[in-house]
Order: structure tokens, then C-alpha cells, then sequence
């Protein structure tokens, strides 16, 4: 025999437990037992209640080889059996940390074993008591918490090998058992546990896992259908829309009408509003007219790619600018509060911007070798471009091309 803790144990609201990883729950612990002082129901772990209800009571652990003999001197007596899911489990007090750690395998290697466990108590009724069964004038009132009349043993001895399917053995998986009762606190918690549900079967088990397996895959798929319609303006998006690369949101939360428009357009018709939005952009930023823009717009014209030195958008407005040679980048600034898309964008076009900053990447997207990519990112910048002043650019668009106006 082994002792693996002999001291005062701190509880509270009557309880302290034995686990392997989690806290067990009360209920679960204690459904289908006959013994409501050790509750075994929560796998790895034992729910384990005292008379006193907050203190400290006298508390003894011990590790058997075999069965040990009940002592007499013991008022209340349970048995339950026990597979714990680690070599070494903890005391562990109500709301706190680990009090003592209980090596039920002392070398801590092996497969685990399923135990047998008896838990023993005396003086639980003194204990429920607030004052231990003594005159409260004669008490220390400081030290009285600490010398609680109860007193409790707790015995582990292996009972078998777990198997896959569970513990084996002889003993192993025996119903809990009530050995012997003495105190009326032993009897409340018995009787308690007896009018328990019964723990649902392995079977009701499977089916519950499943149920909630099913509800999460539908949570998920709806989540995933309400963040796609976010994320394409309230309408889902064709199969053409779904396979356009790069920045086509902006545009989607502005005007879901004309991206579907631009959708069912033909390629020819797509390149052509990329290439206009583009000049309408560099227009509006004044800056279309640059005689040295001519072999970019002579290159889209022709359906060629730009130019090599088209293609640095900070090196062209560096040049635009006429400044020195810089880098910039671009951020993503969400405001405090979670706004809606729809909201960040029309409150982002409303602000100042540098038009000329803004019109520059219709150039680069009119060249996208996607057609659709390039017109839905041109008109983009455009509407970028023209800020507050968008709307003006989108009717001015829709008369230039009936063709993408007004189709979703």
C-alpha cells in the first residue's frame, strides 16, 4: 500500500474532485448510481462529496495492490469503478488548482489500468453542521474553518487492463455500490443521486454526436451562404462572376446590377467598357491628355499588353506628380463598431482622395487578360476616381453601353 496524500484538503460548497484533464459535471457524474458520494459517470475523473460545506477536512488517499478491508471505523462507505485517462490524476479542491497529484501508475508507463474505488467517510453530519457539533461560544472563530469534525479515505486499486472496447477484468466496470451508511447527510446525497434521469445509452450517445455534427455542418453552410451573399451584395453570383480574380468587391457593393450586367456581357463588349472606364478615370484626374501616355492608350487600343513602364503604378505617379521617386502602399482601415460593407464603402467615396492616385490602377486593370476582371476593376477605379461624384460616372456609363445596364 501506498499513501499518496495525507493531510487537509480545503472544500467548498461540499465538494472536491479527482481528475485526469476537466472538472467533471455534477449531474453526469451521478446519473445511474445508487451512491451519491462518489460520482464515477464523468469519464476520467471522480465527484467526491463531504459533509462540510467550506473548510478544511482531514483527507487520505492510498493506492492498494488488491482490495483492502473496510475499516470499521468508517460511518459511511462507497465503491465505484474508475478509468482514469492519465498515468497521474490531481486532487483538486472546488475552484482552484491542483492540490496534490496522485500517481496511480508509479512509473508512469504502460497501458492504464481501470481501478476499483472505495471512498470512505466519518462525521459527515457533524460536518454539514456550520460549528461541528460545538458550542459556538467556545469555538475559535478564526480557527474553527480548519478543524472540521469529518473526515474522508480514498482507496484506488487496479482492477484490470482497459481494452479497446473498455476496462476488462474481473472487477472491471462492476455497478457502483453503496457498502454501508451511516449519516443522514450520506443518505440525502444517495437518495438525490437515486432520482437522477438515467445517462443516456451508448447508443443515444452516438446519435446526439451526430445530431450535433449535422446541426455544426448546417451552422457552418449557412454561415458560408450569408457571407458569400455579404460578400456579392445580397444576390449570389454566377459561376462567371465566382472565377473573376482580384479586386471585383468594391465595385459588387456599389452597383450590383451593372456587375451582373458586365457578366452577361461578350468579351469584345467588356474590354471595351475596361478601356473606357479607364479614360474616363484619367480624365476626371486630368491626366488622359499626357503626350507621353499615347503608346499605353495605343496598346489597349490594340489589345496588347502595356508598355514595361506602364506597369509601376508608384513609378508613374512619381512621374505624374513630378516628385522625387517613393514607394506607398495601400491599407485596409476598419472603423470602430462593426459597420456593414455597403456602409464602409459609400463612407469611403465620400471622402477627399487624390484623384490622380485613384486613376492610375484603372490603366493597369484595363490590360487584365480577363476581360471581365478588367472592365469590373477599371470601373472600379473609375468610381474611386470620381469619389462622391460616382454616380454621375455609372449613369454616364449606362448610356455609352445599354447593353450592361440594368440586367441582374
Amino acid at each position: 500500500m501506498r499513501v499518496l496524500f495525507d493531510g487537509t484538503a480545503p472544500v467548498a460548497y461540499g465538494q472536491i474532485y479527482v481528475t485526469s484533464r476537466e472538472l467533471p459535471d455534477m449531474s453526469r457524474a451521478f446519473a445511474g448510481q445508487v451512491n451519491g458520494l462518489c460520482g464515477a459517470g464523468d469519464a476520467g475523473a471522480l465527484f467526491l462529496m463531504t459533509g462540510t460545506h467550506t473548510g478544511r477536512v482531514r483527507f487520505r488517499v492510498e493506492l492498494h495492490d488488491a482490495a483492502p478491508p473496510t475499516a470499521g471505523a468508517w460511518e459511511d462507505v462507497v465503491e465505484v469503478s474508475f478509468v482514469p485517462r492519465a498515468a497521474t490524476v490531481d486532487l483538486v479542491p472546488w475552484g482552484d488548482g491542483s492540490l496534490a497529484h496522485l500517481p496511480l501508475i508509479p512509473d508512469g508507463t504502460g497501458p492504464l489500468p481501470a481501478f476499483r474505488v472505495r471512498y470512505c467517510a466519518a462525521g459527515m453530519d457533524e460536518g454539514r453542521d456550520p460549528f461541528g457539533g460545538l458550542d459556538p461560544d467556545e469555538i475559535d472563530e478564526i480557527g474553527y474553518p480548519d478543524q472540521r469534525p469529518d473526515r474522508y479515505l480514498l482507496c484506488f486499486w487496479p482492477t484490470g487492463p482497459t481494452g479497446p472496447t473498455g476496462p476488462t477484468g474481473p472487477d472491471a466496470g462492476r455497478a457502483d455500490a453503496v457498502l454501508r451508511q451511516g449519516s443522514d447527510v450520506a443518505a440525502y446525497w444517495h437518495r438525490w443521486a437515486a432520482e437522477l434521469p438515467p445517462p443516456p445509452s451508448l447508443w443515444q450517445r452516438v446519435e446526439e454526436e451526430l445530431r450535433q455534427r449535422l446541426e455544426r455542418q448546417r451552422r457552418d453552410e449557412e454561415y458560408r451562404r450569408l457571407d458569400d451573399l455579404r460578400q456579392w451584395g445580397g444576390r449570389a453570383p454566377s459561376e462567371r462572376l465566382r472565377q473573376v480574380r482580384g479586386n471585383v468587391h468594391g465595385i459588387v457593393l456599389v452597383d450590383r446590377d451593372l456587375v451582373d450586367g458586365l457578366a452577361q456581357a461578350d468579351p469584345a463588349t467588356q474590354r471595351r467598357v475596361a478601356i473606357w472606364a479607364a479614360r474616363r478615370a484619367f480624365t476626371v484626374a486630368r491626366i488622359a491628355d499626357l503626350d507621353w501616355m499615347a503608346p499605353a492608350w495605343a496598346a489597349l487600343d490594340r489589345g496588347d499588353p502595356l508598355p514595361a513602364e506602364f506597369t509601376d503604378m508608384a513609378a508613374l505617379l512619381t512621374r505624374i506628380l513630378s516628385a522625387r521617386t517613393f514607394t506607398y502602399s495601400i491599407s485596409s482601415l476598419r472603423p470602430a463598431g462593426r459597420r456593414r460593407g455597403e456602409d464602409l464603402v459609400h463612407s469611403a467615396l465620400k471622402g477627399p482622395v487624390e484623384p490622380r492616385a485613384m486613376a492610375l490602377p484603372a490603366l493597369l486593370a484595363a490590360a487584365a487578360p480577363d476581360p471581365l476582371q478588367a472592365a469590373l476593376e477599371a470601373v472600379w477605379a473609375a468610381v474611386t476616381t470620381y469619389a462622391d461624384r460616382h454616380p454621375v460616372f455609372l449613369a454616364e456609363l449606362r448610356r455609352s453601353f445599354p447593353e450592361v445596364a440594368g440586367r441582374g
